[in-house]
This record gives structure tokens, sequence and C-alpha cells, in this order.
């Protein structure tokens, strides 16, 4: 048995780096009153009681949304941040972090691949070079964690398992997570929504990935709009790639204001669901539209 327990799955932000409402919109999405149709930058937090019985927090992703869902889902730890990739959306909200470093007293790892940390310093000198400030400023306390797909990363009682994933032509990571046992190896019993794969900005799935997405419990998968795009997934390709994965549910993310929420919704086959800013997938709550609650 695994000693993780308790774990959830937060949804911070399900849209795509525009958000939803777009600045300037008034279409059906934009203006719609459905609390799913209002949609963050990606991200999402992983909180459960590791095997020492302290609760953790683990991030996937820091939009520049990040203060808002901190403070909707009361998020007050971070022990580590996973980065899928550098793009605007999903890093500039690095600078918030900060206010966990405060309250813990402690780093905060920054889990990526050695190019995302290289953008990372070049974007941050003032976190990651504090000495060239003018000022002595209140900046962030971190430290890097180089990741590399085929290689397993341990924390707090978790096996994360980077993936790699194509947007477009851009190498992206993903993640597998699954509760250990003491020796690293996946638990025979998983608790909760895990095994889970996080699988944002997807266009493309390489050979040596598909492997990795075999067994999952929860599947959460990139799904920008109907119409063709470069780098992300169309809701047919993504309904075909979910299928072929098989996992018990799909929860779709990064969608755009072209897609409202309920109809999307009717839709798609049975265990594939749109996720929304504020869904928790967790062992012991249940699921209501707008709320943070859990299914």
């Amino acid at each position: 048995m695994s000693g993780v327990r308790d774990f959830r799955l937060e949804f911070l932000g399900t849209g795509t780096s525009a958000g939803v409402p777009c600045i300037g919109c008034s279409c059906s999405t934009c203006s719609s009153t459905d609390p799913r149709d209002t949609r963050l930058r990606c991200g999402a937090a992983m909180r459960f009681v590791d095997p020492d019985g302290c609760p953790r927090t683990l991030l996937i992703d820091i939009p520049p949304d990040h203060r808002q869902q901190a403070l909707r889902h009361g998020l007050d730890r971070c022990d580590g941040i996973l980065v899928t990739h550098a793009h605007v959306d999903h890093i500039f909200g690095l600078d918030e972090v900060r206010r966990y470093n405060t309250l813990m007293k402690a780093p905060i790892g920054i889990h990526a691949e050695p190019e995302v940390l290289e953008c990372l310093h070049r974007i941050y000198p003032h976190i990651y070079a504090p000495h060239r400030n003018v000022n002595t400023s209140y900046v962030a306390d971190l430290y890097d964690v180089a990741l590399h797909p085929g290689r397993a990363l341990h924390l707090f009682g978790l096996r994360i398992q980077p993936l790699r994933f194509l947007h477009g032509r851009l190498p992206i990571l993903g993640f597998r997570v699954e509760a250990a046992l003491p020796d690293g190896r996946p638990a025979p019993e998983q608790p909760g929504p895990l095994p889970l794969a996080w699988c944002t900005d997807v266009s493309g799935i390489p050979p040596e990935t598909w492997s990795e997405l075999d067994g999952l419990t929860t599947l959460v998968l990139d799904l920008l709009r109907d119409r063709a795009h470069a780098t992300h997934l169309t809701t047919e390709q993504a309904v075909d790639l979910a299928g072929r994965i098989g996992a018990t549910r799909t929860r779709f993310i990064h969608m755009s204001h072209e897609l409202r929420h309920a109809d999307l919704l009717s839709r798609l086959p049975e265990g594939m669901e749109p996720a929304w800013d504020g869904l928790v997938l967790g062992e012991e709550f249940s699921s209501e539209p707008g709320a943070i609650r859990a299914d």
C-alpha cells in the first residue's frame, strides 16, 4: 500500500492563453452566465497527505492568473512546481510564489526541462540573480530540478513520470502521476483519481509516450476548439486520442471561447467531459458546476 492519502486534483484554470471571457469579446461564451464558461489560464494543484502525515501541495504550471486561483482555492503552501513549457500562459505567475516562501519559510523547487529552466532564468533575472537588483527586493526563493522524459521524479510519496508531447514543433512535457511504494515502484492500489496524466498544449503524442498512458484512471487532455489549429488538438482529435488511451475518465482543458461548456458536454462520449475552473477530483467529495468540489 502507498502511504499517500486524501489525494485530490484541483483545476485552477482550464482556459487557453487569452482566457475566457476574452478581452473585447461579446460572443455567447464570453457573455455566458454559466460559471463553467469562465476559464482562467491553465494550471492545477495536487493536494494530498504524504506518507509522513504532512500536507503537501504540488502545482502544475504557474499561469498569470495564479494569485486569483490561489485565493479562490485557499492555497497556503507550495512544495514544488512542475512546469510543462515556458510559454507566457504557463509561467507568468512565478512572482506570486514568494508568498508561499514567506508562509513556509522554505525555498521551492522548480521542476522543468533544462531548456525551460534556462528560459526562466532569462525571464526572471530579479528572482534568479537578486544581487543585481538596484534595491533589495522581495522575490521568490527557488531552486532548479532538471527533468528528463523517461526519468521518474519521486516527491513526497508520489512517482511523477515526465512525458514527451509535441506542441506543434515544440517538444514539451506532460506528467504521469501515481502513488509510489517506499522503493519507488507504483503502488498496486492508487488513491482517488490516480494514476493520472496531465497533458496540456498537446498536438501530437510521440510513439515512446504511448506506453506511459496505459492504465490511467484520469486523463487530463488538451482540447482547444472544433476548428483545426497548428499547436493544439481539435475536439475530434482529442476525443479520438482519449478513446485510444482508454482512461476511466477524461477531462478536457485549455479550451477557447469558441466552445461553450454545456454544448461541448452534450457532444462528448460517455466518460469524457470538459473540466471547469474549480473542479476537484478526489475521493471524498462530490461534483457541482461552479463550485470547488470534486467528483
